[in-house]
């Protein structure tokens, strides 16, 4: 079922629903107004007696009865049937108007009331007009009807068929759910065109999605300025970011597995050369020094490829603690004494700083390890490299500051991605494999830090890691990092 028609059968149902409801309201309130007006016209009618005898309308007959429900004068004429002849009229005389069926069927709609004596208007009128004199006692003793028959007790009564409100009800009751199908079926129609048209974007939109190469395209914009617009910029603007994503997994991978051939190779080709003729025991020692060296290289860039590949939900810290940056950041130089430029290894604290963080304390040993690993390789021997904790608002920050060559300024925005590699590191600095930088970065998203890099190039680099900063906690106690080696064989790391 396509959208069209999903939308269009919930906003028909929902219409005839309505339609529905106001059929049977209206047929309701029609009925009551209808029956309202014939008890309107009743009590006008009762109300002029005995002024007036006939109604406006003509369909409302009176009559005056005793007790006994014998009629004793009433209108002539067209609806003048004696619907209430020898009726008890004890239940119906109370001013309040009711219906009821004769002999026949037929129903009625009557409103009665007590006169009592000649009743409150007087006697009725004459034919002249006048008031009508009380036949005399011999005369009503003659009809057999004695002296006192218009004595109190008499009621007056008027009534109207219900037959033509009935009729009207029922067209109202064949018309209204015509009209009501009618409109459902219009609307339907138009609902439906309207429809199609309101969504033709979308449907357009799907069907450049459904053709679109995988790796490149985008969506028509539809030009409607309204949600359908925005949807196709937001989904446009993904499929840029997926674009990018694929593009840098696309160099990843084909680095990643250059970078993994290459050891490999050299692994496969000293196996060879050692296995050609036999040799001493000094040249296999020299032979498995350089497999080893080969080994651990890949065995670097495992691990490096396996953090980098890890999730975010991955990469939490459930380890983490509570430390001193300064007093572990010093002590984790101390690891550094046997290295080959720990003379020109420094620390320092801005200001006697001793801010405090939340880390998990191998894998910041290992981003340190990593940034001092990368400012070693980049800057001669005999010039610094310091070490710098400083406390920030709200960040306590790790920096690593070296006189090396620099970087120049167009390399900056890539420094942290995967294997990438400055064209001067390239041409002039000693081999690397362009992780350490992009493992860093991650640590330190991974702990809810930042690290960036500031250089000039021929005056050096720093790089600068932001912590988020915590309470310090003097029940701390630093623990001597362990001699223990990086994932990625930068350097020693604390444990």
């Amino acid at each position: 079922m396509t959208l069209v028609t999903r939308v269009s059968v919930a906003f028909l149902v929902a219409l005839a629903l309505a339609l529905s409801g106001f059929s049977a309201c209206l047929y309701v309130l029609a009925g009551l107004r209808l029956r309202l007006d014939l008890d309107q016209e009743l009590e006008a009618t009762l109300d002029r007696f005995p002024e007036r005898r006939e109604s406006a309308s003509g369909r409302v007959a009176w009559a005056v009865y005793d007790d006994a429900g014998r009629r004793i004068e009433g209108s002539t004429g067209a609806g003048s049937q004696a619907v209430l002849d020898g009726r008890d009229l004890g239940p119906i005389a109370v001013d309040v108007a009711k219906t009821i069926a004769d002999r026949d069927g037929l129903r009625w709609r009557v409103l009665a009331r007590r006169i009592g004596g000649r009743g409150r208007h007087g006697p009725p009128p004459d034919d002249r007009g006048g008031p009508r004199r009380p036949p005399p006692p011999e005369k009503e003793a003659r009809k057999g009807g004695g002296p006192g028959r218009d004595r109190p007790g008499q009621v007056l009564a008027a009534w109207a068929s219900l037959e033509p409100v009935e009729a009207e009800l029922r067209w109202l009751a064949l018309a209204l759910p015509l009209i009501s199908i009618g409109l459902w079926g219009l609307t339907a129609a138009i609902g439906h065109h309207f429809g199609r048209r309101a969504l033709a974007p979308l449907t357009l939109m799907a069907e450049s999605a459904r053709n679109m190469p995988f790796d490149d395209g985008r969506l028509p914009s539809p030009g409607t300025r309204d949600e359908l617009d925005e949807f196709a910029r937001s989904f446009n603007g993904l499929l840029d970011r997926l674009h990018v994503a694929l593009e840098r997994q696309r160099q990843f991978t084909g680095q990643a597995s250059h970078q993994l051939r290459t050891p490999l190779a050299a692994l496969v080709a000293a196996i060879d050369v050692a296995r050609r003729r036999p040799r001493t025991a000094e040249e296999h020692e020299r032979i498995l020094d350089r497999l080893r060296d080969d080994a651990g290289r890949l065995w670097r860039v495992v691990e490096a490829l396996l953090f980098l590949a890890r999730a975010d939900a991955d990469a939490e810290l459930p380890d983490a603690e509570r430390l001193d940056l300064a007093a572990w950041a010093a002590g984790h130089l101390r690891l550094w004494s046997d290295h080959g430029r720990a003379a020109d290894l420094h620390f320092e604290a801005s200001g006697g700083a001793r801010p405090w963080t939340r880390a998990h304390r191998p894998l910041l040993a290992q981003l340190l390890d990593n940034l001092l690993e990368n400012a070693c390789k980049y800057s001669p021997p005999g010039t610094p490299v310091v070490v710098r904790v400083a406390e920030e608002p709200g960040a306590a920050s790790l920096a690593v500051e070296d006189r090396g060559s620099g970087i120049p300024a167009a390399d900056l925005p890539r420094i942290f991605e995967p294997f990438h590699r400055a064209e001067s590191a390239r041409r002039q600095g000693p081999a690397g494999v362009g992780l350490g930088l992009a493992v860093a970065r991650r640590i330190a998203e991974a702990h809810g830090g930042t690290i960036v890099a500031e250089s000039e190039p021929g005056r050096g680099s720093r790089f600068v890691v932001r912590l988020p900063l915590v309470k310090a906690d003097t029940r701390e106690v630093v623990r001597e990092p362990g001699l223990t080696r990086s994932p990625d064989g930068a350097g020693p790391h604390g444990g």
